[in-house]
């Protein structure tokens, strides 16, 4: 039975039920049709089909794998994890994506193990950096931003 319950196989389904619950609340927004690809609110229905396809191929794989995994020992973990996405998912058209994604970077870090402080930071802000630099300066294609500058 921990073939099943455990903490992989949970984090999977809640990947999958994330995907899903976007795939299900994408068919009432009139941006989500592949014909208005180049507005910034949208979010290809494809994209979540693929994530969706892949959670459920992942979450089989560890399934049937023949060893027998460790129960879920981090509960509180996974609850702080979701909890974190959730703020994450709502704030960052309010505060931008690199103040919300730098902060959601560093509870993640932190909630997986990592301990070093210098290398938290300097993921949480070189990621983030790296991907704003990207998609607004070079792509061309805005991520939302911060109402305290236009820079990030």
């Amino acid at each position: 039975m921990s073939r099943v319950l455990n903490e992989r196989v949970a984090v999977l389904l809640v990947l999958f039920l994330v995907a899903a619950a976007l795939y299900a609340s994408s068919f009432a927004q009139t941006f989500s049709d592949v014909g208005s690809a180049h507005s910034p609110v949208f979010f290809p229905r494809i994209i979540l089909v693929l994530w969706m396809g892949l959670a459920g191929i992942a979450m089989a794989q560890v399934m049937m794998q023949g060893y027998v995994a460790e129960p879920i020992h981090g509960i509180w973990r996974l609850l702080v994890l979701v909890a974190a996405a959730v703020v994450y998912t709502n704030y960052i058209t309010v505060y931008g994506f690199f103040l919300c994604s730098a902060a959601f970077a560093m509870i993640c870090l932190v909630i997986f193990g990592l301990r070093n402080p210098l290398v938290i930071a300097l993921y949480a802000v070189a990621v983030p950096g790296a991907l704003v630099g990207l998609f607004n300066h070079m792509l061309g294609m805005p991520l939302p931003t911060s109402p305290f500058t236009h820079y990030f």
